[in-house]
């Protein structure tokens, strides 16, 4: 169908009273899925996120032995643009919302994804770590807190 064709087929539905409907690209603008690259201001996230706990996030295997809980594994990704850091944060955010305080075995690489050439992708297995000593003993130069 030509350009001029669809033009000429939307004036005819107009004109007949039939109501125009249109849906933003930006689905949402809270999440990083089609939505906005901005941070949102006021009080949202960022306040709530200070008062949560903090998640390492390792590359680092879990020892044999240990008071430790496996809750899963997760994967994540962003469709938006972002480096490796935006990873470890979106890896945190879904060990936190399941009740870990560690992703172990973590990988973050950049991908592919509609509509931007390269966006963050991650995973990892998310643990509930109930000795400090041990979880601590996890982290180290490669390691982030989030």
């Amino acid at each position: 169908m030509t350009i001029l064709a669809r033009l000429g087929f939307a004036v005819l539905l107009l004109a007949a009273g039939v109501p125009a409907v249109a849906q933003s690209i930006l689905l949402d603008h809270r999440t990083a899925t089609y939505g906005s690259p901005f941070p949102s201001s006021g009080t949202g996230a960022a306040g709530t996120r200070a008062m949560q706990e903090r998640v390492l996030v390792t590359f680092n295997a879990l020892p044999a032995e240990g008071e430790f809980r496996v809750i899963g594994p997760i994967d994540v990704h962003s469709r938006w643009f972002g480096g490796t850091s935006k990873s470890a944060q979106l890896l945190a955010d879904k060990a936190r919302s399941m009740g870990a305080n560690a992703v172990v075995s973590s990988r973050v690489w950049l991908a592919p994804a509609f509509p931007v050439f390269a966006a963050p992708h991650g995973s990892g297995i998310a643990v509930r770590i109930h000795d400090e000593t041990l979880l601590n003993s996890l982290a180290d130069a490669a390691s982030t807190w989030e």
